[in-house]
């Protein structure tokens, strides 16, 4: 019975042409080949199964093809032959750099050099694996490589070209290969599919090629398998049993219950992944990955690489999505994975992962924080300090008390609004803008007066996140309130704690100061020693004011 032989080797590339998404490699090798310019030893860098060893055996053979000159071997010849099929061409040899890694053995290789080809035209040496050669055994190299005989021409290859020494990188002329694309490896796969006579279903190939990260060995290699586990007949069902990969709609609800904070879900949907025999990494992989396709549509873009069924699928999450909190979640992955590198508890990694995912709804920008827009009770735990309760009541008394707020304008019998009215005037302004949605709550009221929509500002004003004077944001306030209300509606805002409206089109300049704040002139007096203004309080007392209220209890701890 004679042996099989696995589609990588059997699918080969033997031209040029035939190595997929390698065309500017091909295309500098060509024009070297052609005008008789090929360089005595060349550095082929890339990451695995790109076609780095199918490329030197490619130039190999035109080097030393007996019939054609040029770029294309005649591929019938003995040369081009032995190289073909059993790669042991007397007048080529292939190390590996990783098993003959020593300068004793690069000593033997120099001492070949000095014979000529035995029918070719040149003794090729090509060197698998460089980086893994040691100090001396580079060293060793060195005169060799820089000035070679005539008759002698080296091809290194590596995956790490920056483990490879510059002064042996300074002596070859270097040819980077760079990662397939998945559309790229998966029309590979299908012109093999076709001559091997097997079918894959919709779908298969898409994520063969995504799982294979650039490879089209390692996409070859899982393919070779599925075709043997399904006896020739491949499933998607056996692509995720294979390779522990969750289902995609069992993905797209795990990361639907990311979204909205369902942290139970969350975890069981990682502990089904694996006791389904998902790996850590893999699991990780798969929701960073649909993570960016979310990230991608959200701000407005096409994820590449992605079925009809995954693009509809993606919409859907991007829907419920905040741009801040898909950053954070893929933040929360990059150090999950960074995490899996350093420790052996993988279930721990995942879980804590799964669990900060879940958790990034609850997150609140810092700035919203410090300038008292944070909605909701506050944290069990807060960030400051605490001391002893009678401690807390002694600095809430010795706090100024804060001035009370006149009530507000009362709503005219003429037009009267539904509770909800602010609540959901809110919601339809500040659908994709969480900022906006805190800074519109801390208005005092958000009322109707015939066909415009007044709002009141809080009292003392405070830092503001938006200028309400901007002519775009009122037309988008103006927007949302004609949606809401049913009838074309206008903008007024008042001044605070005046009742007096703001002019539609002023509107501050955006960090601008205050009208009542003038710089300085050089007629100014300054003002002596004593006598500075105590009326208006410090940023930092109006802060630590909003923090206390707040964190009661807190206590401010300068660092």
């Amino acid at each position: 019975m004679t042996g099989y032989t696995v589609l990588a080797t059997r699918y080969r590339p033997r031209t040029l042409d035939e190595v997929v998404g390698q065309t500017d490699a091909a295309a500098v090798l060509r024009a070297a080949l052609t005008g008789n310019r090929s360089a005595h030893a060349y550095l082929f860098s890339g990451p695995r199964g790109v076609g780095k060893t199918s490329m030197a055996r490619i130039l190999a053979k035109a080097w030393n093809c007996l019939v054609a000159e040029g770029p294309e071997p005649c591929g019938n010849c003995s040369v081009c032959t032995s190289i073909d099929e059993s790669g042991d061409c007397l007048d080529v040899v292939e190390i590996d750099g990783a098993s003959h890694n020593k300068v004793e053995n690069v000593r033997e290789l120099i001492d070949t050099i000095r014979f000529r080809p035995v029918e070719a035209r040149y003794r090729i040496f090509i060197v698998d694996e460089v980086h893994m050669l040691s100090t001396s055994a580079f060293n060793a190299l060195l005169k060799t490589l820089e000035e070679p005989p005539g008759h002698a021409k080296f091809i290194l290859a590596t995956t790490e070209p920056l483990k490879v020494p510059e002064t042996i990188r300074s002596r070859c002329q270097p040819i980077d290969f760079r990662r397939l694309d998945a559309p790229e490896i998966k029309d590979r796969l299908l012109v093999i599919c076709e001559r091997e006579g097997v079918e894959l279903p919709s779908g298969l190939p898409e994520r063969i090629a995504r799982h294979a990260r650039g490879g089209l060995r390692d996409a070859l290699s899982l393919l070779d398998q599925l075709i043997t586990y399904g006896n020739g007949a491949p499933t998607v069902d056996d692509f995720e049993r294979l390779t522990g990969r969750l289902a995609p709609e069992l993905l797209h609800q795990l990361v639907d219950d990311a979204l909205e904070g369902r942290v139970d879900a969350v975890l069981s949907a990682s502990q089904a992944a694996f006791s389904r025999g998902a790996r850590a990494a893999d699991l990780l992989d798969q929701v960073e990955e649909i993570l960016r396709g979310v990230l991608v549509t959200v701000a407005g873009g096409q994820a590449a690489d992605r079925t009809p069924e995954e693009e509809v699928s993606l919409a859907e999450l991007a829907t419920k999505a905040d741009l801040d909190q898909v950053v954070a979640m893929l933040d929360i992955m990059v150090e999950a994975e960074r995490r899996l590198r350093q420790r052996h508890d993988e279930r721990l990694v995942v879980d804590l992962a799964m669990l900060a995912l879940a958790r990034t709804r609850m997150l609140q920008p810092v700035a919203d924080l410090l300038a008292g827009m944070a909605p909701g009770p506050a944290p069990a735990r807060p960030a400051a300090r605490n001391k002893p309760a009678r401690r807390a009541e002694a600095a809430a008394s010795a706090a100024p008390a804060p001035k009370s707020a006149p009530d507000p304008a009362p709503q005219p019998a003429s037009a009267p609004v539904a509770d909800d009215f602010s609540q959901r005037f809110i919601e339809e302004a500040a659908r994709t803008s969480r900022t906006l949605r805190l800074e519109l709550k801390r208005y005092r009221s958000i009322r109707v007066e015939g066909d415009e929509l007044i709002l009141d500002p809080p009292e003392g004003g405070g830092s503001a996140a938006f200028d309400l004077g901007s002519a775009e944001l009122r037309k988008q306030l103006e927007a949302a309130a004609t949606i809401v209300a049913g009838r074309p509606m206008s903008l007024r805002v008042e001044v605070a704690g005046t009742g007096a409206a703001s002019k539609p089109t002023a509107g501050p300049r955006p960090g601008a100061p205050p009208e009542s704040v003038r710089a300085p002139t050089s007629g100014d007096r300054p003002a002596a020693p004593g006598k500075a203004d105590k009326t208006a309080p410090s940023d930092d007392a109006s802060i630590e004011q909003r923090i206390l209220g707040d964190w009661p209890g807190s206590e401010r701890v300068d660092i």
